[in-house]
């Protein structure tokens, strides 16, 4: 299986990847986003929602604007 990320934002401006698990085989058939060299997000949104073997779920960022957020909460929460 090849995990699949794409990087969001939420409602509130929290950054997050929604990530996407298609098999090997399937994600190297799929038509490239000419430039990034990966699938679509709507393909792999597709795929993860039609079949049994595919799933999808949400993994945090940790990029230096979510630490620093995330550092912040924590002192507030202290």
């Amino acid at each position: 299986m090849d995990w699949i990320r794409f990087h969001k934002t939420d409602e509130s401006g929290g950054h997050y990847f929604q990530v996407y698990s298609v098999p090997q085989a399937w994600n190297a058939a799929t038509p490239k986003v000419p430039g990034t060299g990966r699938i679509s997000e709507a393909a792999a949104r597709a795929f993860a929602s039609a079949s049994p073997a595919g799933h999808q779920w949400r993994t945090p960022c940790h990029c230096t604007d979510c630490a620093i957020a995330a550092k912040s909460l924590e002192k507030k929460a202290s």
